[in-house]
């Protein structure tokens, strides 16, 4: 449905505003404001205002106000000349209507058009006594334009009379950005470009008392020349310190802040890093303990299954596949499971349970869905839904549905939990000291510090930074920037440290461990680039295919294994890296 009017309309004292009240979408290209005073302070103001419309329309409604501050006396004429012209074409017997209203008068223009027209709307009104009348000088402090509802792309304003102006400011509010004042002879002309929507412009000038001798005296007594100055000059000075606020005092405390953060951050890190130092390229080509991968990634890495479950979004050292696969291909490689190879199919085949920790059979469990023997395409067969489950299925069914998805993550929860209860108490029963420790109060208070200076440059940075680009018109880009630096700073504090608040930091024993099995996975890592002599040094290849899977790189390991046709005394791992089962293997538990 088609608005129905363009409201225009001016507030405060002596104020003429274009502002749209209905949604109509239009643009403003040009403002021109003509001000002529006559020596006995009564004054005619002219306005000429282009709309650019976007949608069809009946007219527009301009208003004038008499509120606010002004001299006693003010009045306005209530029958103002109107004209218009329609897309370069004077508009012949238009239609006008003028109400009076509290605060003003307010004029409806009669003056229908369609979506595309360009609408120059012209007003001449009649005002008495506009100028302040002090002993010494004659003032003028009026806003002609405040609260536009649409940024204007061209202001021009004209300032004349009988006499000449002495002296004239104009100002843009909290605008930085000051439009240029020409003077000629007696005329001053003031032009701005794109004036921000919302935003007002006031003129402050006076001439001397002797110009409007004529004029009737308001009965305002005393000088009013050193008030005038006062007021410029605070104006400026206020504009100066808000603007040296926003481009230096704000941005140099952020960019100290930031400063602070880094620092913190690096006494935290100096802290929490044992003291004794190792070798980060040091390889190592045997396993520093013989441990079951899920024994391996909780108590050296600290990183437990619930801790990377699929149900959760967690983070650790291994992914929740790579535990459960080298979980696996341990118990294949003990002998407890077996591969069988029918055709294109692959089967794994519980074996004999002897020898299996408590963890180790929940996972068999879990993944053989109870059952002895299962494809490698069937695993963990209880916990895959089908699509069919839910695609296309009616309202009726959707607490059926829902029921049934509650149950099977309950199930999946309860039995992650029993496996890391066992996981633990492997841990315990191998005596395996604790190698990590909590964090201490120092470092926790370091930790805070380093949020406090980091979010406070993020949101300040970016408050500011639209604060002035709203109020100010001012468009500063060190402080987006500084936010920025502030939101890349916290995002890497928060992937850096958060493995550290939940399982605290390493000691001095930890360190040593973790360093062991650091050179065993730079080995893993960098085992095609072995020469033959320390491919020679490893006996173990079987375990290091285990390890291998666990810390995702067990790709190179088998190739390795394949190309240089080395095998191990078990059959299974033999065919397992003969016929590339690793793949397949690895794709079927993605599934």
């Amino acid at each position: 449905m088609k608005k129905r009017w363009l409201i225009v309309l001016v507030f405060t004292c002596l104020i003429i505003v274009p502002k749209l009240v209905f949604a109509v979408d239009f643009s403003i290209p040009s403002y021109r404001g003509e001000l002529y005073i006559h020596a006995d302070n009564t004054a005619e103001f002219r306005q000429k205002i282009v709309y650019q419309f976007e949608d069809d329309f009946n007219g527009q409604i301009v208003g004038l106000g008499r509120a606010g501050k002004m001299p006693n006396g003010f009045e306005i004429d209530p029958h103002p000349m109107v004209e218009a012209f329609k897309n370069g074409h004077k508009i012949e017997n238009l239609t006008s209507e003028v109400t009076e209203e509290t605060n003003g008068y307010t004029v409806k223009v009669y003056n229908p058009g369609q979506e595309g027209d360009r609408v120059e709307v012209e007003l001449t009104w009649q005002l008495k006594n506009l100028l302040f009348l002090y002993d010494d000088i004659a003032e003028l402090n009026w806003q002609p334009l405040t609260d536009s509802s649409e940024s204007i792309e061209k202001f021009e304003f004209h300032v004349m009379g009988d006499n000449g102006v002495e002296k004239l400011f104009f100002h843009t509010g909290q605008l930085y950005r000051e439009g240029r004042i020409e003077q000629s002879g007696h005329d001053y002309t003031i032009r701005l470009d794109n004036l921000p929507s919302k935003r007002g412009v006031e003129l402050h000038a006076y001439w001397p008392r002797t110009d409007f001798a004529s004029a009737m005296d308001q009965g305002l007594k005393g000088n009013r020349l050193k008030e005038f100055n006062k007021i410029e000059e605070s104006i400026v000075r206020e504009k100066e310190q808000s603007k040296r606020l926003v481009t230096w005092v704000f941005p140099s405390i952020l960019s100290i802040s930031l400063l602070l953060s880094i620092c913190f951050y690096f006494i935290y890190r100096r802290k929490t890093t044992p003291s004794v130092k190792y070798a980060k390229n040091h390889r190592l080509y045997e396993p520093p303990m013989e441990l079951e991968p899920m024994v391996l990634s909780e108590a050296v890495y600290s990183t437990s299954l619930e801790e990377v479950s699929p149900l959760i979004k967690g983070a650790g050292k291994f992914t929740f596949n790579q535990l459960i696969q080298a979980t696996l291909l341990d118990v294949i490689d003990r002998g407890n499971v077996s591969i069988i190879s029918e055709g294109d199919a692959v089967t794994l085949r519980l074996v004999k349970e002897d020898g299996l920790a408590s963890f180790e059979r929940i996972c068999l469990n879990l993944a053989f869905s109870g059952k002895k023997e299962v494809a490698v395409s069937d695993l963990f067969a209880d916990y895959k839904v089908s699509e069919s489950l839910y695609r296309g299925a009616k309202a009726t069914e959707e607490k059926r549905i829902q029921t049934k998805g509650r149950k099977l993550k309950y199930s999946f929860e309860r039995a992650l939990k029993e496996m890391q209860e066992g996981v633990k108490d492997r841990v315990s029963f191998l005596g395996l000291s604790a190698y990590y420790r909590p964090l201490t109060s120092e470092e926790k208070i370091l930790q805070v510090s380093m949020g406090v200076s980091t979010i406070l440059p993020l949101i300040i940075g970016f408050g500011l930074f639209l604060y002035s680009l709203d109020v100010h018109g001012y468009l500063y880009l060190p402080l987006p920037i500084l936010g920025s630096l502030g939101l890349i700073l916290a995002v890497f504090y928060y992937w850096k440290l958060q493995l550290d608040n939940r399982d605290g930091v390493l000691n001095e024993a930890g360190a040593e461990v973790y360093y062991l099995w650091t050179s065993f996975e730079n080995m893993l890592r960098e085992i095609p680039r072995l020469d033959q002599a320390e491919l020679e040094s490893i006996v173990v290849w079987n375990r290091l295919l285990v390890y291998a899977t666990l810390f995702g790189c067990a790709d190179k390991v088998s190739h390795l294994m394949k190309v240089h046709q080395i095998q191990v005394e078990n059959p299974d791992i033999n065919l397992y890296v003969a016929y590339g089962w690793h793949s397949m293997f690895i794709i079927q538990q993605r599934k």
